[in-house]
């Protein structure tokens, strides 16, 4: 194997692929800041909802598994339900945790919490957080798990309304 040193990579000046580099597409150009690789759980229609009535965290079906290329990458997880969803009849909370290799990543309302806002009305919002890990070991694969529960034992809370979408993006960046 040969190296090839330089001090500067530019591309042509003019031209349609002006001050672009170009990389075949069966080639890999790490550079920090790059995204290295992207996995992601998307459930785009739940097909009813998605709740509990437990006071124990359940798993929600929302699970990512990356293994990181690199240890020096950030790897970034990303989660969007669009309508989270609280019955007005119900006096629990929605409470969510990321399970990280099944450990407990963060408090209690690191990635969400969200409680009935009205007892005439039904409440929702959307439920979103994004978290942010370096130094996991390059090669060993790492579970990203979302789990749920509800504030007051037998009060129903939706994680996903029967309407909506939920997804996980896990994201490797080189550092």
């Amino acid at each position: 194997m040969s190296t090839l040193q330089v001090q500067t990579l530019q591309g042509p000046t003019s031209g349609a692929n002006s001050n672009t580099v170009l990389i075949p597409d069966n080639h890999k150009l790490y550079a920090k800041g790059h995204v290295v690789q992207v996995q992601t759980y998307h459930l785009a229609d739940a097909g009813g909802s998605i709740d509990t009535t437990s006071a124990a965290f359940v798993d929600s079906g929302c699970k990512v598994t990356i293994t990181p290329e690199f240890s020096n990458s950030l790897i970034v997880c990303d989660f969007i339900v669009p309508m989270s969803v609280i019955s007005a009849s119900s006096t629990g909370s929605l409470l969510t945790r990321l399970l990280l290799n099944n450990v407990a990543y963060g408090n209690n309302y690191t990635t969400g919490y969200m409680r009935t806002s009205d007892a005439i009305f039904t409440s929702y919002q959307p439920t979103v957080f994004k978290t942010v890990h370096s130094n996991l070991a390059a090669g060993t694969p790492v579970e990203f798990n979302l789990q749920f529960l509800s504030g007051v034992s037998g009060q129903i809370v939706g994680l996903v309304h029967a309407e909506s979408s939920m997804t996980m993006t896990v994201t490797e960046i080189a550092q």
